[in-house]
């Protein structure tokens, strides 16, 4: 089951950032444009996919190695580690403030303020979101192989 979802998981990357990457372009291109039904719809789907991706982030770092069994195995020795803190820390906080962003993002259409606005606050919020993203992927390369370093995906 971990492994599975582990893989759904690497997957779900990409689909999150292409809807990232789409639903950016849509609000650049639209600033000037009322926020319609398909900004919505983008946002929404975006913010689920978003969600699941959170939901099996959170059951892979309890149930995982590399989360909490690290720290529990390790204890402060996890911070020693680049590699062990950068998934039981960095990457977790990380992805979590790239979803809250998402979230946020997907409530602006609710605001009662002029549809430009909204547009400017979804760019602002989706590319903070794309960069945090970006920043805190295990990119293939990241670490080496080795004793005590997670291989690369």
């Amino acid at each position: 089951m971990y492994n599975f979802l582990l893989g759904l998981h690497n997957l779900l990357r990409w689909i999150i950032l292409l809807l990232l990457v789409v639903n950016l372009l849509r609000h650049i291109a639209a600033v000037n444009k009322p926020f319609g039904a398909t900004d919505k719809k983008l946002g929404l789907i975006l913010m689920i996919f978003a969600h699941i991706q959170l939901l099996i982030g959170l059951y892979e770092w309890f149930a995982g190695s590399w989360g909490l069994q690290n720290f529990m195995n390790n204890g402060a020795e996890v911070m020693r580690n680049s590699a062990s803190r950068f998934f039981a820390v960095e990457h977790t906080v990380g992805m979590i403030v790239a979803i809250i962003l998402i979230t946020v993002a997907r409530g602006v259409y609710r605001k009662s303020i002029p549809d430009g606005k909204k547009h400017r606050r979804c760019i602002l919020l989706y590319t903070f979101a794309l960069l945090i993203i970006l920043a805190m992927i295990p990119w293939p390369g990241m670490y080496e192989f080795g004793r005590n370093l997670v291989p690369a995906f």
